[in-house]
């Protein structure tokens, strides 16, 4: 079997699954507000943006003070744009790398992408086209939902969000990935309350969307530099790490 007929049959078999496992966007809501509101939450954000801490920060973006990884442009991928989403904890093979950078379907399907639409006031043929463009990345060995929507992020911030294992669970968002957040986002005062989050010193084109998906991250992720973060600004640890003389 071919690996796209293979992927083709996963996909199917992920639909299938899907059924079983709606995402419940009251439970995405809810989720929303709470971390958003939380009293920490301002801190979490302005920590990941601090280049003194070791975040990726706006160098995903390509947008810190130095100009590193601003190799961005709208209607293809580039060795920066993979550089970018590795910089969040993924890696691209070889094959995912060439497909990449000269792939035409694929550099053809980011173009039809609008690079000015917003992920909660979308057209319907605007998140089709996004759709498209996510068939063929996730078409690309080892490419799963992770590394898809870190790279979409990368290229269209204010429509597609970043969805990894840590963002998905404290989210709820189950097998679905950027439908329950459209839905969510409608919310005026919701989109008004991630916003506010943002540090004086964060460039304004960082996204609304990429400000969501930092605080949610700082506030769940287990790695030991969130963790500690998340101690030091007074927010419950999403892991105990043991001190000298713990067991």
């Amino acid at each position: 079997m071919s690996y796209r007929r293979e992927r083709v049959w996963q996909d199917t078999i992920a639909i299938i699954v899907s059924m079983f496992h709606a995402t419940d966007q009251g439970s995405v809501r809810q989720s929303a507000l709470e971390i958003v509101s939380r009293p920490y939450a301002g801190a979490l954000v302005a920590a990941y943006f601090d280049p003194d801490r070791g975040f990726a920060g706006d160098l995903f973006d390509g947008l810190d003070s130095e100009g590193l990884l601003a190799d961005n442009p709208s209607d293809r991928f580039t060795v920066d744009d993979i550089a970018a989403a590795s910089l969040l904890d993924v890696r691209f093979g070889p094959q995912a790398v060439r497909s990449l950078l000269r792939c035409d379907s694929i550099h053809e399907a980011l173009s039809a992408v609008s690079a000015s639409a917003r992920l909660w006031d979308a057209t319907p043929a605007e998140l089709a086209q996004a759709d498209n463009l996510w068939g063929l990345l996730r078409a690309i060995p080892s490419v799963g939902r992770t590394r898809a929507t870190k790279l979409m992020a990368r290229k269209r911030p204010h429509l597609i969000p970043i969805v990894d294992s840590v963002i998905a669970k404290a989210l709820h968002l189950e097998n679905e990935t950027w439908s329950p957040l459209a839905f969510v986002l409608k919310e005026d005062q919701l989109r008004r309350d991630i916003d506010a989050l943002r540090p004086e010193y964060v460039d304004s084109r960082i996204s609304t969307l990429r400000l969501l998906d930092v605080l949610v991250w700082m506030a769940n992720s287990r790695s030991g530099s969130a963790v500690l973060t998340q101690t030091q600004v007074g927010a419950p640890p999403a892991r105990i790490v043991a001190g000298p003389g713990t067991k």
